[in-house]
């Protein structure tokens, strides 16, 4: 028996904030930090490393291979594990791309003097960047540059932040996250949800503390507001680090239903990827696609067990994996209301 949601679970990365405008910003900040920090080296080819690494590790590969974030995934003892030997993974690579870059440009400017007659006293210095031999060290740099980038990128959609506050205190659920980031990072990201696509609603033009002196410090102020109010809106931030499990199976959902209590099917589990929704809906939880993706004739089946009043399997039923598509997060709050409404009716 479906139950009326009492708690929505969002994805972050494809839901609430857009992946294709946090990559470029994400690169950005990274050229800023990474010549500040012991390692030094031009900030644009430690970009230029980065946009190569993020291809290597999440691009299918085309003969069938496997992708080294799958790689990272099953080699892992535990989620300590994968992330320590992620962090490795990103600052090893990234410093050996940097200096493969970095040779390059030496032999070529070494080439352009040979070409103009300049002998090799003229020649540029080849540097070469040296990590330090301590892997803590190693890694604390990886996560210092991590957290640095993602506590600056601001790349919420559009109408997100007006959904989540909607579903939240005018509807009265439960918030939670459950994204493949960890929740430590979530809660920088969360930080600058609304700053740069809060509208002028009335709602938070109420808790201006005076009248803004031009639209820009109104803006300005507003989107404050709407960071401050999204504070104490999710109950939890579920990320793998919170429940020990990589978001890679059915297991991570099973264990964020029983950390928190909420019976999966009084549950909204929201997400960008059909496959990903099926591993919630095995669990009897509704499921809410975000994508403009052309499904129709490909809708991905899962069995889902129906159970008896005293948990005995009584049938198993395949269903579509996803209940529900959605253009964006903002038409969550209006779908909700819509199941409010038919419930209403069969009382």
């Amino acid at each position: 028996m479906k139950l009326f949601p009492r708690a929505i679970f969002l994805d972050s990365g494809g839901v609430i904030n857009d992946n294709d405008r946090r990559a470029p910003q994400w690169i950005y900040h990274l050229q800023e930090f990474m010549p500040l920090t012991q390692l030094g080296g031009p900030g644009h080819l430690w970009g230029r490393a980065n946009a190569i690494l993020t291809n290597r590790l999440f691009t299918e590969d085309p003969a069938g291979g496997v992708r080294d974030w799958d790689r990272l995934l099953q080699e892992a003892k535990d989620f300590d594990d994968f992330d320590r030997q992620y962090l490795l993974y990103w600052i090893h690579n990234s410093v050996k791309l940097v200096n493969q870059f970095l040779k390059e440009e030496h032999e070529q400017g070494s080439e352009v003097l040979q070409q103009k007659g300049q002998g090799e006293e003229h020649s540029p210095t080849w540097v070469q960047i040296v990590l330090p031999e301590s892997e803590e060290e190693q890694i604390r740099i990886a996560r210092d540059a991590h957290m640095y980038c993602t506590s600056l990128v601001q790349a919420d959609y559009p109408g997100a932040v007006e959904a989540i506050l909607d579903l939240k205190f005018k509807q009265g659920l439960e918030m939670y996250t459950c994204s493949g980031e960890a929740a430590t990072e979530l809660e920088l990201t969360f930080r600058t949800l609304g700053i740069s696509t809060v509208s002028a609603s009335e709602a938070v033009v109420e808790e201006l503390p005076h009248h803004p002196s031009s639209p820009s410090s109104l803006e300005e102020e507003m989107a404050a507001v709407a960071s401050r109010r999204l504070q104490p809106v999710f109950t939890k931030l579920y990320g793998p680090d919170l429940i020990r499990c990589q978001k890679s199976s059915s297991r991570f959902y099973e264990l964020i239903f029983k950390d928190s209590g909420v019976n999966p099917n009084e549950a909204v589990i929201v997400d960008d990827k059909e496959y990903i929704l099926g591993w919630a809906k095995v669990h009897g939880a509704r499921t809410v696609m975000i994508s403009d993706k052309n499904r129709r004739g490909k809708e991905l089946l899962v069995e889902v067990e129906e159970k008896d009043e005293q948990g005995k399997i009584v049938a198993v039923k395949k269903v579509p994996a996803v209940d529900h598509q959605l253009g964006s997060l903002a038409e969550l709050p209006a779908l909700v209301a819509s199941w409010r409404k038919e419930e209403m009716k069969e009382v």
